[in-house]
């Protein structure tokens, strides 16, 4: 699949510059699921502020001791890594928009950009206003950066490893595909997904951070759209034969992903088992073979084994 560009026209002669991809637009063999049309139309619909977000409340709680030290710690570590996470989105999403596909693909990955850089801006008010981290973006990434896992330093390095091979060949649709699934579908689908409802519950449940609350309700929205994007370009991949590309990069960042809960100061719920039930979800909707699902995560999943009379007893 390869869009209309004028990357492709460097070395074209002006008789043979690129057409129309052959055969229907994505929409028409993705199968169920928004398309990205429909989902630039939710973008034009569901706009939010970064800078209207009211974090003074949220910065007077943060400093009452009042508040569970677990919950502050959990507070902590969400906001560091997703000041992380976000910047990262906004600083790699580059080379996938330029390596797009398909140019409804491009459409929908432009309004991306916006988001990460209004969630950027978002995190940016938190770490300062909220943490208490640096007024400096990169003084305060850096602090952010120290207190991260180890596995979302490893995750974050291959995401860079992804989208420079990208942006070194822009139209190789297999080094795209993989970037889509460790951004898109890995890190947006599984980590954000499950980070942003854990939090945003347990936020609900003491009634404060209602700032931080309200701003990750809102990119939780915008992640939505997000991952419905990757899961349909995925699905698409995989019904034009580039399913080994798509399970090669899964089997590199998965474990990554899966390995959190080990490491995520404050988590007080199965986070692993969280992230399994909603990544074996995504790998369905994108048709992923039954037999690979099995092999990347049945042996994450706990098996109860039935007690025996005496140990009943």
């Amino acid at each position: 699949m390869t869009r209309w560009t004028t990357l492709l026209m460097d070395d074209a002669r002006l008789r043979a510059l690129p057409g129309p991809p052959a055969g229907g637009p994505a929409e028409d063999t993705a199968g169920p699921g928004p398309t990205p049309l429909e989902l630039y139309r939710r973008w034009e619909r569901q706009q939010w502020s970064a800078e209207a977000l009211d974090l003074s409340g949220d910065r007077q709680a943060f400093a009452d001791e009042r508040h569970p030290a677990v919950m502050r710690d959990m507070l902590r570590s969400a906001v560091t890594t997703f000041i992380i996470g976000e910047y990262t989105g906004l600083d790699m999403l580059g080379p996938i928009l330029t390596g797009s596909p398909a140019e409804e693909y491009t459409l929908f990955l432009g309004t991306q950009t916006a988001d990460e850089t209004r969630h950027t801006r978002a995190m940016f008010r938190m770490g300062t206003e909220v943490l208490g981290l640096s007024a400096d973006p990169r003084t305060m990434l850096a602090q952010a950066w120290r207190l991260a896992t180890l596995a979302h330093h490893e995750l974050a390095l291959l995401e860079g490893e992804a989208a420079r091979d990208v942006r070194a060949q822009p139209m190789d649709y297999g080094r795209w595909l993989r970037a889509v699934v460790l951004f898109h579908l890995i890190t947006e689908g599984v980590l954000a997904l499950v980070g942003q409802r854990v939090l945003v519950h347990a936020l609900r449940e003491i009634r404060a951070f209602e700032g931080i609350r309200t701003a990750f309700v809102a990119m939780g929205r915008d992640e939505s759209r997000h991952v419905g994007f990757g899961l349909h370009a995925l699905r698409r991949g995989i019904q034009e034969g580039h399913a080994e590309v798509i399970y090669g990069a899964l089997e590199e960042a998965a474990p990554l992903a899966l390995r959190l809960d080990t490491e995520f100061d404050g988590i007080a719920v199965d986070f692993r088992q969280m992230s399994v039930e909603v990544l074996r979800r995504h790998l369905g909707r994108i048709g992923a073979s039954p037999v690979f699902v099995s092999h990347l995560l049945d042996h994450y999943t706990p098996r109860i084994t039935p007690r025996t009379d005496r140990e009943q007893e």
